[in-house]
């Protein structure tokens, strides 16, 4: 297309995301990346039209900046493990552990030209000079940030390998680009949006040269003759030389995508619920659901909507199924009933009506129907609960708002006594922990916590009977870090006097078998066949059998904290539990982690109260994590969802099978776009963490960016676009994105090695081999400076290299032949790890590479400690680190930097804010050992950088506030907001940032968007870094050296 405008033609073909197109210095060719195998690779196509040609081989996003001077060559970012010397950042982590490298146009190796992370990257006309964006943890369609952390324009001077940055703005800077005369441009939100700005090298002075409100300049760039385009608004613009102001191009797009629906199958759920009747089960999946029969062969769809419905509940008879359903910007209850009377399943019905049963002005959730049927009671605007009358359309409330606020729409549960008298839910004493409460369906009566407990008590089941209520207990359960449980004990009440008295009555009866013939115990037991078969204990794999019905039990307020009991003596990972039919023993379900760590099991168990046993029913079976474990009425079957499909155990011989079942997801895919939009979009109007939006009229912006759907055609655009608009709240943790799928054919392995990046020769150098890889092994003759020329017997091809000749091998045992610097070739045997595990080994040698430094630098007298994520295994590791080696030393370091968060400040506050008061003296000579023993009182002090994210900078911002030691490095931005990463029901994959709950300091200000200055500032330096050097750890050491302290020590 011609920059006068008209038509613009498609020159890479639908059904691939291709992005970030770059034209050659000669207007033949453009490069751009493309995710045609999973990851966002790097190709090339001829300027008319033609074959791409793909450049690059990884399964790891790779991002095209522009081309080498000469035409030859595109530049790229990537997260690789970079270079083995120059490489400062944790390779592959965050946008800061990527390098530029540089890929023949032609077909060829890969080379790296920077090992630091340099995007948008554009060398002047001689090659000499670099000018890079530096990168941000934030994600790049923030808008307004003023903070240190912003990304700024940076120039690399090739000759002397210095790097000076360009822009000193607390604003975003970006995106520079070189005018003929040498003149940098680049776009700076000093103005308040992003702007194209005007730098003299030889003057240092920026000039804004446009002034543009409203939406942000995005995308510059420059041709030959001086010319700017750029993007803005979704159009696309132009700025000539001397001009004022921009001219739009007028684009006709042809879009070569498919319109309508698409046709689409999973057999992969999200949730089951299994029918009263017995013979059928509802599935939700991609935002629909769906009913099908137990063989799997029958499916019918209960809804076809864009939108989202889920939590679905069957009627007592099975006839009518209620769930909640999202449209028209509101979450509304419907019911969908079979309207023949002659058909009995929905799988089988022809003819399913649907109805409105609830529709307000708040959003109604978590639908359940009561025991009678009559009843349906939901959460209303996530914060309270209530009861409709389904014939009436009366609406009780039960619970007021403001007792609860949770995290995510999976947090509530609802749960009905028997009689349909009383409803369980949760209610929260404080903020982090859940009780369970119960209140009449009437609304006569206000909730009450049944049993008040500092402890989480989980979701609550009443028995069949009505006896008991019970849930999962966190009080005795083995405990996280950060307090929380990952096990539990079943406890519960006694639902009134009358419930316990007969329980006990139950234990106390004997049973067969347990005393000697002929003793009193004998004599005194119930002498009839009929009675003795009743009380005998259940054979082997037998189901335990249901005592006559009798009347259900009632709930009795009065006195209900004093019957609580506890059902377990040993705490599991508890995904279900349930009193069975014979009334003294529990079914529990257990989740266990496989052996390799990729997935769950499960195992059921059945104790026995009366006799005080256990057997295990069924042990081994695979499990979806998080997903639901549901009992079918007459407690014959117990369902959940497997990698495989839908598993059935039956709970009298425990034997399972698993139910592959298909449902038909066809829907319009701009019409799921739209959908999903105007979801998270709602979803920010519920939940964002300043209910003024930070001062931006949300209901514009919906506006503004949903004109913009019809533009886009896929889930990848659909991200971009939610980036766009969550970048209007100026707020940390927004954004859209989707989680990559790449196929295991195309998945890189790694062999743990360091490369020579710049080595042109055939095969690959070998610059260094990472500890614990494969190559890692007394047996191995490999070396740096060894160069690997064959894999299998097969060359290593010079076009994508080594990580070409890798994919989808990992776990697989390769030959790898390689050859000495003295010609000597040898072949070995090894099993290649995934890049996480590559990952995982570069930064271990990132840590004791730093901690070995402090050790040796300090001969001793400082200990130094990497916190790598704000999570159980980074403290696990960090106390080690302090009372095991670091014991003895006279002060501590500990560096947060690239840590992008969690939940974990409270935990590491608490372990360096020690106060000794009494040491342990061994009088005969020996280690000495301080009180506190579990908490370091000796000085320390704080480095930081600007990945100091989330929790990352919650944790200095308060370690200052207790004024516990220097903080020392980078500025950090305030990002201590707690987010949900939601993600899509309705497009799998899509993933939204939603930061809700905000911090505040004692001073009464939230710490989002407040920067944290350092008591010792070093800014990141990648010239230093290049050197192999760490200036903020140099100065921490310099800050925490005792004086004096020439002799060394042994840590």
């Amino acid at each position: 297309m011609l920059i006068s405008g008209g038509d613009a033609q498609p020159l890479t073909p639908a059904g691939s995301h291709a992005a970030t197109p770059i034209w050659s210095p000669d207007g033949n060719s453009i490069a751009f990346a493309a995710d045609r195998f999973g990851a966002m690779n790097i190709f090339a196509v001829p300027a008319g039209g033609g074959e791409a040609k793909r450049l690059t081989w990884y399964s790891v996003d790779e991002k095209p900046s522009s081309f080498t001077p000469d035409g030859k060559a595109v530049l790229f970012s990537a997260r690789r493990l970079g270079d083995a010397t120059e490489t400062f950042a944790i390779p592959n982590r965050f946008e800061q552990g990527s390098q530029l490298y540089q890929v023949p146009i032609s077909g060829g190796r890969d080379t790296i030209v920077l090992p630091n992370a340099a995007f948008d990257a554009r060398w002047d006309a001689d090659g000499k000079r670099l000018l890079y964006t530096a990168p941000s943890i934030e994600q790049s369609f923030r808008k307004g940030q003023t903070s240190s952390a912003a990304r700024q324009v940076w120039l690399y001077e090739a000759g002397s390998g210095r790097h000076e940055r360009l822009t000193d703005d607390t604003h975003e800077s970006r995106d520079a680009v070189w005018s003929p005369d040498g003149t940098v441009y680049y776009l700076g939100e000093a103005s308040g949006s992003l702007n194209i700005w005007r730098l003299s090298l030889t003057e240092r002075k920026p000039e804004q040269v446009t002034h543009l409100t409203g939406d942000p300049v995005r995308s510059l760039s420059m041709s030959r003759s001086g010319i700017l385009a750029f993007s803005r608004g979704g159009e696309l613009y132009l700025l000539r030389p001397g001009a004022k102001d921009p001219e739009r191009i007028a684009v006709n797009v042809a879009q070569s995508a498919l319109s309508g629906e698409s046709p689409s199958q999973t057999s992969s759920f999200n949730d089951i619920v299994p029918s009263p009747t017995g013979k059928e089960i509802a599935l939700v999946t991609r935002g629909d659901i769906f009913v099908a029969s137990l063989n799997g062969r029958y499916v019918k769809r209960i809804t076809r909507t864009p939108g989202e419905e889920r939590n679905p509940s069957f009627s007592p008879d099975g006839r009518k199924l209620v769930y909640a359903a999202e449209r028209d910007g509101r979450w509304s209850l419907y019911e969908a009933g079979i309207v023949d009377p002659e058909e009995k399943s929905f799988f089988e019905a022809t003819r399913i009506e649907e109805r409105l049963l609830q529709a307000g002005k708040e959003d109604a959730m978590t639908p359940v129907f009561a025991p009678d049927g009559k009843h349906v009671a939901y959460i209303a605007n996530r914060d309270s609960v209530r009861v409709l009358d389904v014939a009436t359309k009366a609406d009780i409330e039960i619970l007021p708002k403001g007792m609860n606020y949770f995290y995510g729409d999976w947090s509530w549960w609802l749960s009905w006594s028997p009689d349909s008298k009383w409803l369980a839910f949760p209610i929260q004493p404080s903020q982090q922990i859940d009780n369970v409460a119960v209140a009449p369906a009437d609304g006569h009566a206000p909730a009450m916590r049944v049993a008040p407990s500092g402890e989480d008590q989980s979701p609550a089941e009443w028995s069949q009977d009505g006896s008991f209520l019970l849930w999962a207990s966190d009080a005795e359960g083995l405990r996280y870090i950060n307090g929380r449980t990952w096990s539990a004990d079943i406890e519960g009440v006694y639902v009134s006097r009358k419930a316990r008295d007969a329980f006990e009555q139950k234990l106390r009866v004997p049973v067969i078998g347990d005393a000697p013939s002929g003793s009193e115990e004998e004599e005194r037991r119930p002498g009839t066949p009929d009675e003795k078969e009743a009380m005998a204990p259940p054979k082997d794999g037998a189901r335990p059998r249901a005592s006559k019905p009798r009347e259900a039990f009632t709930f009795e307020p009065a006195g209900v904290e004093d019957r609580t009991i506890r059902l377990t003596q040993q705490p599991a990972s508890l995904v279900y539990f349930g009193l069975l039919a014979d009334g003294v023993s529990v079914l529990s379900v257990e989740r266990y982690p496989t052996p390799q760590g990729d997935g769950f099991t499960v195992t059921g168990v059945v104790r026995d109260l009366r006799r005080e046993r256990r057997r295990t029913l069924f042990s081994g079976l695979s499990y979806v994590r998080s997903s639901p474990v549901r009992m079918s009425r007459d407690q014959k079957k117990l369902y959940f969802l497997s990698p495989d499909g839908v598993t059935e155990v039956d709970t009298g011989k425990g034997s399972s099978r698993v139910i592959k079942i298909t449902a038909d997801t066809t829907r319009d895919a701009a019409e799921t776009r739209q959908a999903a939009f105007n979801q998270f979009w709602m979803l920010t109007k519920k939940k964002f963490y300043d209910p003024n939006f930070n001062g931006v009229d949300w209901e514009a912006v919906q506006l503004k960016y949903s004109k913009l759907l019809p533009s886009i055609v896929d889930t990848r655009d659909l991200a971009e676009l939610l980036s766009e608009m969550a970048g209007e709240l100026n707020a940390s943790h927004t954004g859209g994105r989707l989680r990559s799928s790449v196929p295991p054919a195309e998945q890189t392995a790694s062999l743990g090695l360091y490369y020579d990046e710049r080595y042109s020769g055939p095969g690959m150098k070998v610059a260094e081999i990472l500890a614990n890889g494969p190559f890692d092994s007394a047996d191995s003759a490999l070396a740096p400076g060894d160069v690997i020329l064959e894999i299998d017997g097969e060359p290593v091809p010079n076009e994508g290299g080594i990580r070409r000749a890798l994919r989808g091998r990992a776990k697989q045992v390769l030959a790898i032949t390689a050859e000495h610097p003295g010609g000597q070739r040898f072949t070995e045997k090894h099993v290649p790890v995934s890049l996480g595990k590559e990952q995982e080994l570069a930064a271990a040698r990132w840590l004791k590479r730093k901690r070995d430094y402090v050790i040796a630098k300090s001969c001793g007298h400082l200990g130094y400690v990497y916190v790598a994520d704000m999570d159980e295994k980074s403290y696990r590791w960090v106390f080690s680190e302090i009372f095991g080696r670091f014991q003895q030393a006279d002060a501590l370091i500990v560096d947060v930097r690239y840590n992008g968060g969690g939940n974990l400040h409270n935990q590491l506050l608490t372990l360096l804010s020690g106060k000794n008061y009494m040491t342990y003296v061994p009088p005969r000579g020996g280690p000495t050992q301080q009180e506190p023993r579990d908490r370091w009182s000796k000085p320390s002090a704080v480095i930081m950088n600007a990945v100091s994210y989330s929790d990352a900078s919650v944790f200095p911002q308060a370690y200052r506030d207790l004024k516990l030691g220097p903080l020392v490095g980078d500025s950090v931005a305030g990002t201590g907001t707690f987010v949900w990463w939601a993600e899509s029901n309705i497009i799998p994959g899509l993933v939204y940032g939603l930061p809700q709950l905000p911090i505040r300091k004692l001073n009464g200000k939230f710490i989002e968007n407040e920067d944290i200055t350092p008591d010792i500032p070093v800014l990141s330096n990648p010239t230093a870094w290049s050197k192999g050097q760490d200036p903020q750890l140099d100065a921490a050491m310099r800050a925490m050296l005792p004086a004096g302290s020439t002799s060394c020590r042994s840590p």
